[in-house]
């Protein structure tokens, strides 16, 4: 037991702490008194440490890259109809196939994001159009068949919703980690899953499921397809496959990837695919150039029951758009050159 220190120094007292009165009502005399103001401690606080914002990454939450589509896919479909976006599907469709064919290829492709997300409306639109632009360049024939996907972007009079609706799905996509899907420079890491068919399959409506006879194959069985295909004969370059009810390229996707798990390049070969939906026939297009298929693709959209040779008329119609690219070329060009010829004679002139 501790004895009394009777020579010990008197404990310093604590400082009092003043309150202040509370305030005096000059009006509402007739109301409850105001209360007391709240007192702080005396006792000195530390000053708050500082907080250094990171680098949003937005890396995906599954590691199985069909099952982080799919949670893209919820995502945007919510962030659609929770802006109220219309019932206009091929808008939010549109804009995840902008994102994910947006050329900047890389291991750091995926910090784009803040990129995107940093735009304002005008510049968005200005972004996508710069990129179907730029595909149309290079694939005319894949980008003409994907017009669902892109025609919207000129629409002059948009409904008033819309501008948020994009703007809740980009941020939707991207924060859902979408660019770590298609940014790769690897056609083998881009084409791990079918971003575009799981968004159309998430985004139309169970009756529009039915009315089109539309069944999502999925993943691992069109592998398991796939494989038994390609081990039942030789495969030599140059061979061609056709899938007349191909939704967006599921099929093609697992066998393009066991082919170069094997050594085999998918640009010695022929896709030719065809669906009588016109958002699945322009996902397919925008799948082949993500999953870079190759030069020997040709996506066809039509009734093959009904029609017969849709492919003939598909292969017709790719003709044309290059021809159509090809002749726009040359006149830029040719105006370029008048332009320079110009300047020359300026200059002279001056």
């Amino acid at each position: 037991m501790s004895q009394l220190d009777l020579f010990a120094d008197e404990p310093e007292e604590p400082p009092t702490l003043v309150v202040p009165a509370a305030p005096v009502r000059r009006y509402l005399t007739d109301l409850p008194p105001a209360p007391m103001p709240v007192t702080t401690s005396a006792q000195p606080c530390p000053a708050p440490a500082a907080v250094r914002r990171k680098l949003e990454h937005y890396r995906p939450s599954q590691k199985n890259p069909q099952a982080h589509a799919f949670e893209i896919a919820e995502a945007v479909n919510y962030a659609w109809h929770h802006a109220q976006g219309g019932t206009s599907i091929e808008v939010p469709l549109g804009v995840v196939a902008t994102l994910a064919l947006w050329p900047l290829r890389g291991p750091d492709a995926y910090l784009a994001a803040d990129w995107w997300l940093s735009l304002d409306d005008t510049d968005l639109m200005t972004a996508f159009r710069e990129c179907w632009a730029r595909w149309w360049i290079m694939r005319p024939d894949l980008i003409d068949r994907a017009t669902p996907l892109h025609k919207w972007i000129e629409d002059e009079k948009p409904p008033a919703r819309r501008a948020g609706a994009i703007r809740a799905v980009v941020e939707a996509a991207l924060t859902g980690g979408l660019l770590h899907l298609t940014s790769s420079d690897d056609a083998y890491y881009r084409s791990t899953a079918d971003v575009m068919g799981a968004v159309l399959t998430i985004l139309r409506s169970e009756g529009a499921h039915v009315a089109l006879a539309e069944i999502h194959t999925p993943p691992e069985l069109a592998e398991l397809m796939a494989r038994m295909l390609l081990d039942d004969g030789p495969m030599e370059a140059g061979m061609t496959f056709d899938e007349p009810a191909g939704g967006t390229g599921g099929m093609y996707r697992s066998a393009a990837q066991i082919m170069r798990e094997r050594g085999m390049d998918p640009h010695q070969f022929g896709w030719s695919l065809a669906d009588i939906d016109p958002l699945a026939a322009a996902g397919a297009a925008v799948n082949a150039i993500l999953w870079d298929l190759g030069p020997h693709v040709l996506i066809a959209c039509g009734d093959t029951l009904h029609e017969g040779n849709v492919p003939a008329r598909a292969a017709r119609e790719a003709l044309e758009s290059l021809d159509r690219r090809d002749r726009l070329r040359s006149q830029v060009v040719f105006l370029a050159a008048i332009q320079k010829v110009d300047a020359l004679i300026r200059d002279v002139a001056a």
